[in-house]
């Protein structure tokens, strides 16, 4: 026995309240009951006692039921025969059954996926639905079908079947950060070590050079300090000889 799920009539108009400032507000949109049957897992039956001010209610009678009568049982609904083979009442609707026909009866529709509601050219133990396919039932005088299309609720059938994707932020969170790769590249801020550990050898490496260079400078400058002492000194011997012969020659 399937779930079926109701929507009242009420529902159609939902009372809206009014904003503040008093503008009247947007007609509401009819919702559309689920309890379809998804593709053809079984026939979709459809009951309409709005006429009643009852509700329109959905269920789904599974696999390939025999009868249109075993489809509405197996849908959930539970119909009152009057006399064998006429239904009077659905679900106790209307209560009492009538005892002389006023105009309105439970009306059998059938539809085939994609298309509209028609009357049924015999009863509901006499029918057999395929599945896939649609039954209704309205209480009214028989020219209208329920109040909810095919497409409707072949739209309802599939949007609950369809799998629920997950969220942007959830997609995002689940994605691994470009650096937890295994094998990526390593962390912007590796990088930047190692160009400071580049850069620090090259600074020592002049640092070193101009030490080196400084150290050929003053030597260059001891070794020109020695030659001009040694010519210094030469010249004082000299002059030191010269001015011993001199006073020689003076005195003999």
């Amino acid at each position: 026995m399937s779930i079926r799920t109701r929507l009242r009539r009420s529902a159609l108009t939902a009372v809206l309240v009014l904003p503040l400032g008093g503008a009247l507000p947007a007609a509401a949109t009819p919702a559309v009951p689920d309890g379809a049957c998804v593709g053809s897992s079984g026939v979709t039956v459809v009951v309409d006692s709005t006429d009643l001010g009852g509700d329109v209610e959905v269920g789904c009678a599974e696999g390939d039921p025999a009868t249109g009568r075993q489809a509405l049982e197996a849908a959930g609904f539970e119909p009152t025969d009057s006399i064998p083979g006429m239904i009077c009442a659905i679900d106790a609707l209307p209560d009492p059954c009538p005892e002389e026909f006023q105009g309105s009866y439970w009306a059998y529709f059938g539809a085939e996926p994609g298309e509209e509601w028609a009357a049924q050219t015999a009863g509901a133990d006499a029918v057999d639905p395929d599945p896939g396919s649609f039954e209704g039932w309205r209480y009214n005088d028989g020219t209208a079908g329920p109040g909810i299309t095919t497409a409707q609720l072949a739209g309802a059938a599939t949007a609950t079947a369809a799998p629920e994707q997950p969220a942007d932020d959830e997609v995002a969170s689940d994605s691994p950060a470009p650096g937890d790769q295994t094998g990526g590249a390593p962390p912007a801020a590796e990088s930047t070590d190692t160009t400071d550990t580049a850069d620090t050898d090259d600074a020592d490496g002049a640092d070193d050079a101009a030490d080196s260079d400084g150290a050929a400078t003053e030597g260059d400058g001891q070794s020109v300090d020695a030659a001009t002492i040694a010519s210094i000194a030469v010249v004082v011997v000299v002059l030191g000889v010269i001015a011993a012969v001199t006073l020689r020659r003076r005195q003999g």
